[in-house]
């Protein structure tokens, strides 16, 4: 089991972000020194709260990570040409010296779609023909490409990635269809962690372990990522208390758009069932069922709007101590 951490780096507007981007890269250097595995950084576009762009914010992550690995979590692949996307992240590829992974997902929010002149109902076809030519750029080769979207005549990349084939692509998808598809054309499937409906993650890898097989992937060797809200203290009943405002806050600003309106009227359940706020049993215990789903890399989020930097700081070194040694080679499971 590995473990990462979800940097959504979003804050209210009225916040300084230079002392919060400072607070990002201690946190960032604390985790790496922790041995924590990952770290992810989200995508959004004209936002509630103020949101530094994931393609610059990876490459400043490069350099406070240590040896963890760094991508996106998830960028907002139909928003961008494939070209563009295939050589900056061929760079970062390089800058990391193949830690990177390119994580991507066809995002819902319509504003950002208005905002770019792109039809939204055309997502799913941007996004796996993206995937495609991004693939076949990146094997070096002259490209000839005919599309419904993108169109390339006898090109090849300006920059070949550090890893041979380039970053593996982890697709973010929460509907039938498109953890089917991450399972067709992806290297992970990237799970959300957040359905207040009972048994979805079971029902979900059920059909993304049946769209595998019927496409003559193996399940073995791949990674099975999962984001979750996670946060941990001495006891369950002390970390419920400390971050419940925070948690709550941060749910209720994404409630505000249409398409996540049931955040709010869900989130007691989210809350009691779903999020793993509490001590180390209770946390373990949670990432034990994930396991036994099939789950074998958990990516959380460590804080929250308005959240003070130093409980991401505690909780990490808690359950560093003693949650993730149970997962190590040698651990108990």
């Amino acid at each position: 089991m590995k473990f990462g951490i979800l940097a959504s780096a979003q804050y209210p507007f009225e916040e300084d972000l230079q002392t919060r981007l400072g607070e990002l890269w201690e946190l960032t250097e604390h985790a790496a020194e922790l041995d924590y595995d990952s770290i992810f950084m989200i995508s959004h576009f004209m936002g509630n709260l103020q949101t530094p762009q994931s393609i610059s914010m990876v490459a400043k992550l490069i350099q406070h990570s240590g040896d963890m690995t760094v991508g996106t979590g998830v960028l907002l692949l139909p928003l961008f040409h494939p070209v563009h996307i295939a050589e900056e992240f061929a760079t970062l590829d390089h800058l990391s010296r193949g830690r990177l992974v390119l994580g991507v997902g066809a995002g819902y929010r319509d504003n950002e779609y208005r905002a770019f002149g792109l039809d939204k109902k055309r997502r799913t076809s941007r996004l796996t023909e993206s995937i495609e030519l991004m693939r076949r750029l990146w094997t070096g080769e002259e490209v000839n490409f005919q599309g419904k979207h993108f169109q390339l005549e006898g090109e090849h990349i300006g920059i070949r990635p550090y890893q041979d084939g380039g970053p593996p692509i982890w697709i973010g998808a929460g509907a039938e269809k498109s953890v089917q598809r991450a399972a067709r054309i992806g290297d992970a499937w990237f799970a959300p962690g957040n359905s207040p409906k009972p048994n979805w993650l079971q029902t979900a890898m059920g059909w993304h372990d049946a769209e595998l097989a019927a496409n003559g992937r193996s399940r073995d060797g791949r990674e099975y990522p999962i984001v979750l809200q996670l946060y941990c203290a001495e006891t369950t009943e002390e970390a419920r208390e400390q971050v419940k405002e925070y948690v709550q806050d941060s749910y209720f600003a994404y409630s505000e758009y249409s398409q996540l309106s049931w955040q709010r009227t869900a989130f007691d359940y989210l809350w009691d069932n779903v999020f793993l706020i509490g001590d180390p049993d209770h946390i373990a215990a949670k990432v034990d069922a994930l396991e036994a789903i099939g789950f074998n890399h958990i990516v959380f989020r460590p804080f929250w709007t308005k959240m003070p930097a130093e409980m991401a700081h505690r909780s990490l070194s808690l359950l560093a101590k003693e949650v993730l040694p149970r997962y190590r080679q040698g651990g108990t499971g």
